[in-house]
This record gives structure tokens, C-alpha cells and sequence, in this order.
């Protein structure tokens, strides 16, 4: 079901606002060690406490260089000297004599003011912080099995999803990212190097700017192939210093337990093949052909025998609405052995 919204709250708002009440209550002369110990657990319990706090100190830091407007106050902490030439008469618009300014009609003006500056400093902040993170554009797709989804997206790219995928898509103000849930996805990403496009699916990670390729989440490897263009791939999002760095007809598995990672061929009928319906073989090991063609058949095809059955090179293509049609024909290609169970499974040995 395609689901299309466009929602009006971030959802981290709350927890950048409980960010700023920290930050304002800790600059506060009242703070003592209690307070202290209490915000230091605050920061502990989660990793994205402390990235909202660090967002509220550098947002607060840049607003500190911009000069605050004088004050009525200034005026009675600067007086001239007596012998100082009389001051310029004021214009007609300006405020009427004898009537205090707005920050000193405030009570304990000298003292609040900075803490009202402050204030202003984290709505401002805050609205920033909501305009940056709130979606305009918010896209929810599942496909079934045996569907396939084309999908045109707003900004000109474009996405495929394959049989059994489910896909989310949100575009920010400064980025547009992706989550694959489950399923594979072909991507063709219209060039936008001030909104990156990031993909995600479970701890792994790919971002491009604009490119084309291929991601499948389906275990047990996540495994990004590109047709055209670059794309950063990095396998575990809790080490972003590694990065793999891929070009056109360039693939990667990764092992979504373990993080590792190992290259894989792309060549580029092969990438994204699906969309037409048919998967390219060409010198492809059994064991990867059994396991790709299980994935549309929708039933196990296993191997049987030696070690070496599992290596034997594979060229051909497979009708992804009739896998089986293929795997009966492997005998004519190979020396094996096809065997149909009566659950719909497949047996493969050794002739």
C-alpha cells in the first residue's frame, strides 16, 4: 500500500527542547553538584542525548557572535560626563521622555535581559531544529510477492522495489533519505549535492548524490551493486570511519551478523536485471544461483553432494515469474541432478 503524508512534527522535537532546558538551567548560578550528576545520567542514557546537546551548545555558540541590540539599561551604566557635549535630539518616532525602554521596564532588567537573549536564542534554535527535521515529503511502500512497484518521486528520481519490499522515504530540507527495510530496491537518484540521498537497512548505510544501483536487503547478505555513478557504502553505521567507496560495476555483500564485507561482480545487464522481468547469469557459482532463484521461487533449492557442486559456473537467464522452468533445464547445462519435492522445493546433486 502507498501511503503519502506530509506530517507537521519532528519527531525529536521533544527531546531537542528537553536538550535546551539543560543547557539554559546549567548556565544558572543555582546549579549545584546534585544537578550536575543528574544531567551527566541524562547525557549517559542514550547516544543521542548528547548529539542534542551538542546541537543546542553549537547552535547557541553561533547566535553568541551575533551583537545583541543596545539596551535602555546602557544608556544609565555609560552616562557621559558632565563636561560632555549635550547628546542630539532625538526624532519624533523614537520613545517619548521619561518613558523606559522595553528591557528596562522589565523588573530586575540588568539581570534578565541576558537570560531573555537566551531565550530568543533557543526559540529560534528550536524552529530551526524543526524546519530542518520535519519531512516534506513522506513515502510508506510494501510489495507483495510476485509484485513489482515503480515509483516516481517528486525531486526526479526514480525507484524500483522488487517482490516482497518494504520501503521508506523522507525528504528533509537538506537531505532525502531511504530505509529498505526487507526486499530490493533499484535506485536512479537525481543529482542533488545539497540533499544527499542515504539509504539504510539495518546497521548498514549507502549515500549517494546522484547515481544508479541496486540494494537488496534479503538475508543473509545485504548487497549493494552500482550501474553508473559513485556510491559510499559503510557496513556497520557504528563505525562511520569505515567507508567503502564504489564505481560503476562495483558490488560489495555484507554480513548484516558481523559487519564484514567481501566484492562482488556487477556487471551492468546484471544490475538491477530483475526489472525486466529476468535474472542475467553469466559464469555464476550454483550456490549463488540456487539462492537467488529460491528467493522467487519462494521455496528452498538445495544443494547436495560435494563441495564442488557448489562452484559449478552458471550462464543463463531465469524468468522471475517461472523460476522453476530454469531450474529444470540446469541438467541440460550442467552435470546434475534437479530434483522436484513435494513441498516445492528443490533437491540439486551431482549427476
Amino acid at each position: 500500500m502507498t501511503m503519502p503524508h506530509f506530517p507537521s512534527e519532528a519527531p525529536d522535537l521533544a527531546l531537542h527542547e528537553t536538550a535546551s532546558e539543560w543547557f539554559m538551567r546549567r548556565r544558572d548560578a543555582s546549579w549545584t553538584p546534585d544537578d550536575e550528576a543528574a544531567f551527566q545520567a541524562w547525557l549517559a542514557a542514550a547516544a543521542r542525548h548528547q548529539a542534542a546537546f551538542d546541537s543546542v551548545s553549537r547552535t547557541w555558540a553561533d547566535f553568541s557572535a551575533i551583537p545583541r541590540p543596545a539596551l535602555a539599561s546602557d544608556t544609565t551604566r555609560q552616562r557621559p560626563p558632565k563636561s560632555a557635549a549635550p547628546p542630539p535630539v532625538r526624532p519624533a518616532a523614537t520613545q517619548a521622555p521619561g518613558r523606559p525602554g522595553f528591557w528596562a521596564r522589565l523588573p530586575g532588567h540588568r539581570a534578565f535581559a541576558p537570560a531573555a537573549v537566551a531565550l530568543c536564542v533557543l526559540l529560534a534554535a528550536g524552529g530551526w531544529y524543526r524546519w530542518d527535521n520535519t519531512p516534506s515529503y513522506t513515502l510508506d511502500v510494501a510489495t507483495a510477492p510476485g509484485e513489482t512497484r515503480h515509483l516516481d518521486l517528486p525531486d526526479g528520481s526514480v525507484v524500483n522495489l522488487n517482490f516482497g519490499s518494504t520501503l521508506q522515504l523522507r525528504y528533509y530540507p537538506r537531505r532525502r533519505e531511504a530505509v529498505l527495510d526487507r526486499g530490493e530496491a533499484f535506485f536512479k537518484v537525481a543529482p542533488d549535492p545539497s540533499k544527499p540521498f542515504t539509504v539504510d537497512s539495518g546497521e548498514s548505510r549507502v549515500a549517494v548524490v546522484g547515481t544508479s544501483f541496486n540494494v537488496r536487503a534479503a538475508p543473509p547478505q545485504f548487497v549493494v551493486k552500482v550501474l553508473e555513478g559513485r556510491v559510499h557504502v559503510t557496513p556497520n553505521r557504528a563505525d562511520p570511519g569505515r567507508v567503502l567507496a564504489l564505481g560503476p560495476e562495483h558490488g560489495v555483500s555484507i554480513d548484516p551478523a558481523t559487519g564484514s564485507y567481501q566484492p562482488v561482480a556487477a556487471m551492468a545487464e546484471s544490475v538491477g536485471d530483475w526489472r525486466g522481468g529476468r535474472l542475467v547469469f553469466r559464469r555464476t557459482p550454483l550456490a549463488e544461483v540456487a539462492q537467488e532463484v529460491a528467493r522467487y521461487l519462494g521455496r528452498p533449492v538445495v544443494l547436495r553432494g560435494d563441495g564442488q557442486i557448489q562452484g559449478l559456473a552458471v550462464s543463463g537467464y531465469a524468468d522471475i515469474r517461472m523460476p522453476g522452468v530454469f531450474l529444470d533445464a540446469l541438467p541440460d547445462l550442467l552435470p546434475v541432478r534437479v530434483k522436484h519435492e513435494a513441498d516445492g522445493s528443490y533437491v540439486i546433486s551431482r549427476r
